[in-house]
């Protein structure tokens, strides 16, 4: 278990969704059970279709209220999107994490 150091910008935020702004309807399909609709049912889920709309409009990543523990919140990140500002730096400041693959062998 690590921790990470993150500056992003321009993410979705789903903490948001009901605060009055105008969200496309798909949002708020965003907790469907994306294993049941698609092996199931044989439907595209929209949390794939949202996906794709975050990533159309260029945004960097979503933020999403945690379903698992409540009060929590978790993000998504596309990391071809870390760049401009944008980071996740793994914090490690006494090196005890590995470095490459060979950190294995030690």
């Amino acid at each position: 278990m690590c921790s990470y150091t993150v500056a992003l910008h321009d993410l979705v935020d789903l903490r948001q969704l009901h605060d009055g702004a105008p969200w496309d309807d798909l949002w708020h399909d965003w907790r469907e059970d994306w294993r049941h609709l698609k092996f199931e049912r044989h439907i595209e889920p929209p949390t794939w279709v949202l996906g794709d709309m975050v990533l159309t409009h260029g945004y960097t990543g979503i933020l999403f209220p945690s379903q698992a523990h409540e009060g929590g919140t978790n993000v998504v990140v596309y990391s071809d999107r870390l760049k401009d500002g944008n980071s996740v730096t793994v914090n490690d400041p006494d090196g005890r994490l590995p470095q490459d693959m060979s950190s294995w062998t030690r």
